[in-house]
């Protein structure tokens, strides 16, 4: 770019977009980091999420101008959920129930697949309806991986047969893009 962001996420977007745009990159992982709120969770979010936000924001713009928004996936999400609960430090703990967003093109938006119950605990999701279900499986990162194989087009490739997710068939998240 011309000028050099100020952000932190979006100086990375800007190496990675240039990657995509130059076709030496596929993937990328971009982080801001500090989300850890073991400690004065709301102060601490509340100050991150805006940063978050025109970061995404960023990204967006900036792949448009660059004319390859239509070939991106954006996947927004951390790498652990938050418990329901505060700690003794008004903090929140490492929890295994998060969230995940996915923008692009393919994918239908203003949905939300999966729940949790009234104490955040994870309520099966029928894969092959999307619907909760109690007879149904727990969305693990293979399925997410195995969806994103299908809509990138690469579920047969011979680096995904390499390379197995070890989803059943019956297991495989059908119309999670819409």
């Amino acid at each position: 770019p011309k000028e050099i962001a100020r952000e932190r996420l979006s100086q990375q977007a800007d190496i990675a977009l240039a990657s995509f745009k130059a076709g030496v990159c596929v993937s990328a992982n971009l982080s801001i980091g500090q989300f850890d709120s073991h400690a004065n969770n709301d102060a601490d979010q509340m100050r991150l999420i805006p940063e978050l936000l025109a970061g995404i924001q960023y990204v967006a713009r900036r792949s448009e101008e660059l004319k390859i928004r239509d070939r991106l996936v954006l996947i927004v999400q951390s790498e652990m959920g938050r418990t329901p609960n505060y700690n003794n430090g008004n903090g929140k703990d490492h929890w295994s129930i998060g969230s995940i967003m996915f923008l692009g093109r393919g994918i239908k938006g203003n949905r939300v697949i999966g729940a949790t119950d009234e104490k955040q605990f994870h309520v099966p999701l029928d894969p092959q309806t999307l619907a909760t279900n109690p007879k149904g499986i727990r969305v693990r990162p293979e399925h997410v991986h195995s969806a994103l194989r299908d809509l990138a087009g690469i579920s047969e490739h011979a680096f995904s047969r390499r390379f197995p997710l070890g989803v059943a068939d019956n297991e495989r998240l059908r119309g999670l893009w819409g």
